[in-house]
């Protein structure tokens, strides 16, 4: 079914941004061999230069290929990409582990990646994210709006906690629960709120009149996670 719909994708990709097309890159869990049940399928473009009209024209079909599991992906033009390998090293770094392109040429092979403020962009996303929590948990209204608040969030904060992995220079797996594992041996620590908030996204039914309790405690620990980050020198890296 993917392998379908990213033909079809790529087909779209193509018709829109035409001769400008430089690269389309899938990258992730759908770049690996047995992709995680329920992610999303993450793609890179990247376009000679980002015209006003293909952007209108992506538009249009964005939102029919959000609804089957490809949401709106990061569009680059070729020299605002080499100016950013440096400052989004948590993205680039998984993009080398695992990717496959679909169109053009391997443009990700051929970025200067460093890992130099990756420290800093995992403590700022970490922190974000718990500042995002906060904000959200005020909106939201009733414990299902509350439930649904963890499911939607918990993917997007594992991703970011796998660099606290890479800060240790040991290589992190990918699986989202595998990161946690990890995490939770390499630095001695307990994420069960964290697990039970994956677990949820993963089909996994939790009472509704658990969802306080929950929020809470997983805000303790993406918390945790912040204050790991704090303990690894600025600048410190791969």
């Amino acid at each position: 079914m993917v392998a379908g719909l990213l033909d079809e994708f790529r087909a779209d990709v193509e018709k829109v941004f035409g001769e400008e097309l430089v690269s389309l890159t899938l990258y992730g869990s759908h770049a690996a061999d047995v992709p995680e049940a329920g992610s999303d399928v993450s793609v890179l473009i990247v376009v000679r230069e980002l015209r006003r009209e293909a952007l209108l024209a992506y538009r249009a079909i964005a939102h029919r290929y959000a609804r089957r599991g490809i949401p709106a992906p990061p569009i680059f033009t070729e020299g605002f990409l080499k100016e950013s390998s440096d400052v989004f090293p948590l993205e680039f770094l998984g993009m080398t582990e695992r990717r496959r392109v679909l169109f053009g040429k391997d443009v990700v092979g051929e970025l200067a990646i460093t890992s130099e403020n990756l420290r800093h962009q995992v403590e700022f996303e970490l922190k974000g994210k718990l500042l995002s929590l906060r904000r959200m948990y005020v909106g939201a209204f009733g414990n299902k709006e509350l439930l649904s608040l963890l499911r939607d969030t918990v993917g997007s904060i594992v991703s970011v906690a796998r660099g606290l992995l890479l800060l240790t220079d040991h290589g992190a797996p990918h699986g989202k629960m595998e990161i946690l594992e990890e995490i939770e041996r390499r630095f001695g620590i307990a994420l069960p709120f964290l697990r039970e908030a994956l677990a949820a996204r993963g089909g996994e039914k939790i009472p509704q009149d658990r969802a306080e309790d929950l929020f809470f405690g997983y805000q303790d620990e993406v918390d945790k996670l912040c204050s790991l980050a704090d303990t690894f020198p600025t600048g410190s890296g791969m």
